[in-house]
């Protein structure tokens, strides 16, 4: 009898150790999260003048340095949520964060391009690992708490991006950016580093041995309504991207003659109104009956009424606080990721909803390195009266109308894409959309 109650005993003190671990291990998770959005926000739009003048590049090579990284990082939101599903989020998160703790320290040690390039390359790869298995490993530990935990992990990603624009404006003012990155990189070295010694303590879940497939993807892209969704929610958010790790503090520096710390400031707004709104939608799209579309709407409108007040802010030779507005417009349209991310969970089989939630984040960091290509190719097209002092170009008014002109195009697309939605009001439609698919199949046939 004494014995069984000994056994009891330590049977419970192991369970408890394990979940105290489990903790920790996704407290260290979060932190190397926290250096993901770091990375993924502050670079180039934050030192775009001090990549400039040390590499004597111009605006496309630039803004090349922030679109290799956003090719890499889509393309492993594909490979992430499977690789997450097969070897579990510990062992995703492993190689992910080892990946992105290499590239973090090769990225201020480089002497050329070729180098910043191939440590963009490996921090890309590690980032884009990160997320997807963080929300499987909440999902395994927490399920009866994971909307609350996961929402929790997302704020604090974001502020991640809060300290890549003001306070890191702030940083290189005293110190150079090469200084400042390498700080970073030994911080997620020790988040790294906490992570592992923590994995060692805790018991991991077995490989699963089912084969990776293609065909959740396959499922996802036949859906009508996922590919107008990837277009509106995917291709839509590149315009808040774009303004917000790619041009916009170059923008405020450039036009208005704004101090590298107010702009730096005005990147972590637009940081605070993105998560704002996020919470806002989130919160009113299930107030309301659970409705999406409305909610789309409002926020894809955001950007294209951002757009035309910076043309004619560009027109009228506004000033900084003007700017400043037209940048928190652009903030404003990136909260419709609670209502996109429902709608391709309703619109694809419940067993497909992660693979959905991959391409939608695959096509809009596509979408993101695309758009930032285009930009800095349009930005010296359009360069004519530029100035260059100290290694650094100021870009003149028509390189900046050509990037919003871009920017509008873009929001009226992405507009026009919601358009074609249907509502779901939380519900599961994709049986509604396969009936209709095969009755359109059978009318066609019989004509």
């Amino acid at each position: 009898m004494v014995s069984k109650m000994l056994q009891d005993n330590a049977a419970e003190n192991s369970s408890s150790m394990q979940t105290n671990w489990n903790w920790w291990l996704l407290a260290t998770s979060v932190v190397i999260y926290f250096f993901v959005n770091f990375q993924r926000s502050s670079i180039p739009g934050t030192i775009f003048n001090e990549l400039q003048s040390d590499f004597q590049a111009t605006a496309a090579q630039v803004t090349n340095i922030s679109a290799v990284f956003m090719y890499v990082y889509a393309a492993t939101q594909l490979m992430a949520g499977l690789a997450a599903d097969k070897f579990g989020g510990v062992r995703t998160i492993f190689w992910g964060a080892l990946l992105l703790c290499l590239g973090s320290l090769i990225f201020p040690l480089c002497s050329n391009m070729s180098l910043l390039l191939l440590g963009r390359v490996l921090v890309g790869l590690g980032c884009g690992a990160i997320y997807l298995a963080i929300v499987k490993e909440i999902d395994r530990l927490y399920p009866e708490k994971f909307t609350a935990i996961l929402g929790t992990i997302i704020l604090l990603g974001y502020a991640g991006s809060i300290i890549g624009g003001w306070p890191l404006s702030k940083a290189v003012q005293y110190v150079s950016w090469r200084a400042a990155f390498a700080v970073a990189a030994g911080m997620t070295i020790i988040a790294y580093l906490g992570f592992v010694y923590c994995r060692s303590r805790v018991k991991i879940p077995k490989i699963r041995r089912e084969k990776l497939s293609l065909l959740p993807f396959a499922v996802v892209l036949k859906s009508r309504n996922c590919r107008w969704l990837l277009i509106a929610g995917g291709v839509g958010y590149a315009v808040y991207y774009l303004m917000l790790a790619v041009m916009g503090k170059k923008l405020l520096e450039d036009i208005c003659q704004t101090p590298s710390a107010i702009a730096g400031a005005c990147v972590s707004l637009m940081v605070i109104v993105a998560a704002g709104m996020n919470f806002l939608v989130g919160y009113l799209s299930t107030r309301s009956g659970n409705l999406r579309k409305p909610f789309l709407y409002a926020t894809l409108a955001s950007s294209v009424v951002g757009a035309v007040m910076g043309l004619i802010g560009l027109k009228l030779q506004a000033g900084t606080w003007y700017f400043v507005i037209v940048m928190q417009l652009f903030a404003a349209s990136a909260g419709f990721s609670p209502v996109s991310n429902s709608l391709m969970r309703e619109y694809t089989p419940a067993q497909y909803t992660g693979s959905g939630a991959s391409v939608l984040n695959f096509v809009a960091y596509l979408a993101v390195a695309v758009c930032g290509n285009l930009a800095g190719w349009l930005m010296d097209i359009f360069s004519d009266g530029k100035i260059v002092r100290a290694g650094v170009t100021i870009y003149p008014s028509s390189s900046y109308a050509a990037v919003l002109i871009l920017s509008l195009l873009i929001g009226i697309s992405a507009l026009g894409a919601a358009l074609m939605l249907p509502e779901t009001k939380g519900k599961n439609i994709y049986r509604q959309e396969r009936n209709f698919r095969r009755k359109k199949m059978i009318r066609s046939k019989d004509k």
